[in-house]
């Protein structure tokens, strides 16, 4: 792909991520980031300890806090801006190395400037922007040969997220596949990584104890696998009236691009293939196998190779004489267009309902009300660790407290809440049953949700009787509600 066509599209991609940047309120996930960010370094390494992720993202964050502590919260996304033009940078350099048609190249480049996936991610103060560069930058230090670029993209990627281990397995089956005389050195370059990495996988061996004890994601079948590859797209961007139409459009793309690339055996078919689809297949076992965790954020690393699959249908689809490509050109931007605008649309228009999807709501427009009534003596006491994360970086002047987690979650089994208790210990809000707590009125939030144990709703319902004070959100996912109890 030339400059002349590449620079255009980076500028579009650039204009599209930071358009918007800093309006949405943070969610749960981009709150916890936040918190983390402003603790001291070694609460920061401890929270990060007891949670699910390595701790590179984290760290990049609480280095911008520290360096500019009055910045608002928003500028914690930047680097994913940052990152996320990046690896169009990289997937172009990638696609360069490995020879491939110009219709290919400029699909590709298109889908990754565009598609809700990619936006959404490049505007969140999380890791995903940042792991889907080290992907798209280790595979391409592997195919060049460069075995210390290797291993430093491949030690950066395992302390950024723990998917790393199947986007490694796949590179080490590209490197296979491509010249296995290539196998010692990569083995070496992932091995000193893995070494490396040795003593933080101490700590993630107690994180899989965590999973397994009792993690938030359900179980999910091979239908939700195919709605992951839906999700790489579109995520959940897409207004419900579009969304039949994205999942054929999107699958078309993908069935017919695999026919053509399989027609056209190019000499880098293979790689592709695996690399789209080899750590979803990984994820998916270990799912089946042990416990739920596929989600599609962590496979945000196989989404390029997705898109290089479905803009191979434009090779042979628009090929030919100049009245059929024109004719194939009209047809195809007419399913396209269409999709491509609804679903930035539908991000722009929903960002912040979307961020809640599935997770507890931000609450923080209920502050302006608490606020308002606040008496000499009232307490905030949170029911669940949602609310908790969601509150904490608003209410630093405010006394705070935290219900311990009990019980079960509704339909799943047992709930340890969404944090552990050491990433709890290292937040540092003080955890208290209400009745051991002294106050005059005690402002409750509470949600209820299939995720959130039954006990809090007995445990709290008798001390507020009627309505809650604020009802913050009431959809299909979550109910949460600010009730007022006094004793």
């Amino acid at each position: 792909m030339k400059n002349n066509t590449f620079t255009p599209i980076l500028i579009i991609a650039a204009i599209v991520r930071i358009a918007g940047l800093w309006v949405p309120d943070f969610w749960y996930d981009e709150n916890f980031t936040l918190i983390l960010a402003r603790l001291p370094f070694e609460r920061m390494i401890a929270a990060t300890a007891g949670d699910v992720h390595p701790p590179l993202s984290y760290l990049i964050s609480w280095v911008i806090i520290h360096i500019a502590p009055a910045a608002p919260a928003w500028v914690l996304r930047v680097p994913s801006v940052i990152f996320s033009l990046l690896a169009m940078v990289i997937l172009r350099r990638l696609m360069r190395e490995w020879s491939l048609p110009e219709k290919v190249q400029l699909g590709a480049m298109l889908l990754m400037a565009l598609l809700p996936m990619q936006v959404w991610y490049a505007q969140e103060a999380r890791m995903y922007a940042l792991l889907e560069m080290l992907v798209l930058l280790a595979l391409l230090y592997a195919l060049r040969g460069n075995w210390i670029g290797l291993f430093a993209a491949s030690l950066a990627m395992l302390y950024t997220q723990n998917y790393s281990l199947f986007y490694i397995a796949s590179i080490g089956t590209v490197i296979l596949i491509r010249d296995r005389r290539a196998i010692p050195y990569a083995a070496a370059s992932f091995g000193l990584a893995g070494l490396l990495f040795a003593p933080w996988a101490l700590v993630v061996a107690r994180q899989i104890s965590n999973v397994g004890n009792g993690y938030w994601i359900q179980q999910q079948h091979i239908g939700d696998a195919l709605n992951i590859i839906y999700k790489l797209f579109f995520a959940s961007a897409m207004p419900s009236f579009a969304i039949l139409s994205a999942m054929m459009v999107t699958f078309i793309a993908l069935a017919v691009g695999l026919l053509h690339m399989r027609y056209d055996r190019h000499s880098a078919s293979l790689a592709i293939v695996v690399m789209a689809f080899a750590p979803l297949i990984m994820a998916w076992t270990v799912s089946e196998l042990w416990k739920p965790i596929l989600l599609h954020r962590p496979l945000i690393g196989v989404s390029p190779f997705l898109y290089l699959i479905a803009a191979w249908s434009l090779n042979r689809l628009l090929a030919g004489e100049p009245l059929r490509v024109q004719r194939e050109a009209v047809m195809a931007s007419a399913m396209v267009i269409p999709i491509l605008v609804s679903g930035l649309g539908g991000y722009y228009k929903n960002i912040s309902a979307m961020k809640s999807d599935g997770a507890a709501s931000p609450l923080i427009g209920s502050l302006d009300y608490v606020r308002a009534h606040w008496q000499a003596g009232d307490v905030i006491i949170f029911a669940d660790d949602g609310p908790m994360i969601n509150l904490l970086p608003y209410t630093d002047d405010l006394p705070r407290y935290l219900i311990p987690a009990c019980g079960s979650r509704k339909n799943v089994g047992p709930s340890l809440g969404s944090l552990t208790l050491q990433t709890r210990a290292a937040i540092g809000v003080p955890v208290k049953q209400i009745d051991e707590l002294t106050y005059t009125r005690a402002w409750v939030f509470a949600p209820f949700s299939p995720l959130n144990p039954q006990c809090y709703e007995d445990y709290i319902a008798p001390l507020t009787p009627g309505d809650p004070m604020i009802v913050v959100d009431d959809n299909q996912f979550i109910f949460s509600g600010v009730w007022l109890v006094t004793q």
